[in-house]
């Protein structure tokens, strides 16, 4: 018979092959994206002269850092095993007219920005509350989105509210070193959420809650506190693009975010998010919205209609759900 310190090193043997395997799934992952990040840039030199002009990259790379941003909170919910949040739309657009408000009644901008925020946060607290509760993540956000479109529209009465407060201009428009505001948000958002994730015993139990919500229960984790944090983070991280926009533009509109958190939902599955948690990374999701805010403004260039922008970003879609499972289910019988 074996010795019990045979079967011990033959576990750990085991134990860090599938780590390995693991391990080059996900650097395989992440060349994938990278990859085709760099292909999807050479197309558009190729065949749109325009694209890579500075004037046009300026804008994709806002643009990615406003779905990027979107997106970076989102992944905190996807890596729990909670799905996504359809209510990220909506609370974007109910932030920056909230703040457009506040700007229009001469509130200081640091508090109506931390209003603003809190409002964010507890509106992702409450929809996390009733996900942990047993409510469907989806149904539950969709509900909350169409809540705040509907409380919207009646604040509104459908109409833009503008502001033009010079306080928030710089925020909105500013070009720190040549790049705009939004961008270096969402940079500093990216590494701040790399940190938590890896760093962090809060960022380790939103991975195992994701890996394995049962086990994690059974360990001393609470899933129903991390569903709670995790969509508030969602909730604050949208809320902080609708500031960036309402700032930029100086007004808050409800269609302002349209069609925004189906990109984000993109930006995270194309930078090979696990569908059913525990598996993905904010630099990937980076990855992802770069792709996706790179190949709408390429549409947009060719004089794409909107309906067929949207084609294109729902086949990226099942193109890389359908690539990283496999890579996924490759690594895991190997």
């Amino acid at each position: 018979m074996r010795g019990r310190g045979e079967r011990l090193e033959e576990a750990a043997l085991a134990a860090a092959r599938d780590a390995a395997r693991i391990r080059t799934s996900r650097i395989a992952t992440l060349a994938i994206v990278g990859g085709a990040v760099v292909v999807l840039f050479v197309v558009g030199w190729l065949t749109t002269p325009q694209f890579l002009q500075w004037p046009n990259l300026r804008n994709v790379v806002r643009s990615a850092a406003m779905i990027g941003m979107i997106a970076l909170g989102m992944t905190f919910i996807t890596l729990s095993g909670n799905f996504f949040s359809l209510s990220v739309a909506q609370t974007g657009a109910f932030s920056a007219i909230a703040f457009a408000f506040m700007m229009s009644w001469g509130w200081p901008l640091p508090l109506a920005l931390l209003a603003v925020l809190a409002g964010a946060l507890l509106v992702g607290a409450a929809q996390g509350g009733l996900v942990a509760l047993g409510g469907n993540p989806i149904v539950v956000t969709l509900g909350v989105g169409a809540g705040l479109f509907g409380l919207g529209s009646v604040l509104t009465d459908n109409k833009t509210i503008r502001h033009g407060n010079t306080a928030a201009d710089w925020m909105g428009t500013g070009r720190p070193l040549g790049i705009p505001t939004q961008t270096w948000a969402f940079i500093i958002l990216c590494i701040i959420a790399a940190i938590v994730l890896s760093r962090t015993r809060f960022g380790r139990n939103v991975l195992f809650v994701g890996g394995n919500k049962f086990a994690a229960a059974s360990s001393g984790i609470r899933p129903s506190r991390v569903a709670i944090q995790v969509f508030a983070i969602s909730a604050f991280a949208a809320s902080i693009a609708g500031l960036f926009l309402s700032a930029q533009f100086g007004e808050g509109r409800l269609d302002s975010f349209t069609g925004d958190d189906i990109n984000a939902i993109a930006a995270i599955l194309v930078g090979g998010a696990a569908l059913q948690g525990g598996e993905g990374s904010p630099l990937r999701t980076a990855l992802g919205a770069v792709f996706i805010a790179a190949l709408e403004n390429l549409m947009v260039l060719r004089q794409y209609a909107f309906g067929v922008r949207k084609l294109w970003v729902g086949v990226a879609i099942l193109v890389a759900v359908s690539l990283f499972n496999y890579l996924r289910s490759r690594a895991r019988t190997t």
